[in-house]
């Protein structure tokens, strides 16, 4: 029986071991890997760049669009304005302080105590302003729309009066009440209080009287408008 010989065994023993090398298998993958992230990151740079074709195409309508959208918002903070104006007007001309219904009312307050004679009526009517502040767009586009101007009305009735009672000086709280307790300044007035009382004294134009001079101030509530 002829004997075989294989002279290249060794040879072919280390090429089998090359092929089967972990380290070339796993060269391989890797380069396999790197080939898909390349693909990925080719797909995903693509979208992107449509992504940023989309952008700049909104950025340029928007651009087309923002001065018609400025003059539209411009005009209708000119409408607001206007209407508030509006308002303001009619709330001034139906809610205005009428000094006629406070004449009104007074004489029917002041007859019913006796004694007590009215010199003098003083009015003031006062008005604190406030400054409107104007609507306004920040660098985004955001607008404000600032607020209107404002006036804070006050009003005060004085009342200057003697009182000629029998003990002069008695009928002055009776006389504050009787104006207090009257409907309309019942229902309108914030407050009413003694402001000044004289001592007794005589009455220069009518001798040998005495009578004491007193002052009520009613005040009225304060009324933004």
């Amino acid at each position: 029986m002829p004997i075989r010989i294989n002279l290249l065994a060794e040879q072919q023993a280390i090429e089998e071991m090359r092929r089967r090398d972990p380290v070339k298998r796993a060269t391989w993958f890797a380069g396999f890997l790197i080939g898909i992230m390349v693909l990925w990151s080719g797909y995903q740079g693509v979208k992107l760049m449509g992504a940023m074709r989309e952008v700049n195409r909104y950025e340029a309508e928007y651009k087309k669009l923002e001065p018609d959208y400025k003059k539209v918002t411009a005009n209708m903070d000119k409408i607001a304005d206007a209407q508030r104006k509006w308002a303001a007007l009619q709330s001034l001309s139906t809610n205005r302080f009428l000094w006629a219904t406070v004449l009104n009312a007074l004489q029917y307050a002041i007859t019913s105590v006796d004694d007590v004679q009215v010199l003098q009526l003083k009015t003031d009517q006062s008005y604190v302003l406030t400054e409107a502040i104007k609507p306004s767009t920040n660098s985004v586009g955001n607008v404000s729309r600032g607020k209107p101007a404002t006036s804070r009305e006050k009003t005060l009735l004085t009342i200057d009066a003697k009182d000629y009672s029998k003990n002069p000086g008695d009928r002055i709280l009776k006389f504050q009440e009787a104006v207090n307790g009257y409907p309309y300044f019942k229902s309108n007035l914030d407050k009413i209080e003694l402001t000044q009382r004289a001592p007794v004294q005589s009455d220069p134009k009518n001798p040998g009287k005495s009578m004491v001079a007193f002052t009520l101030q009613c005040q009225y509530p304060e009324k933004v408008r």
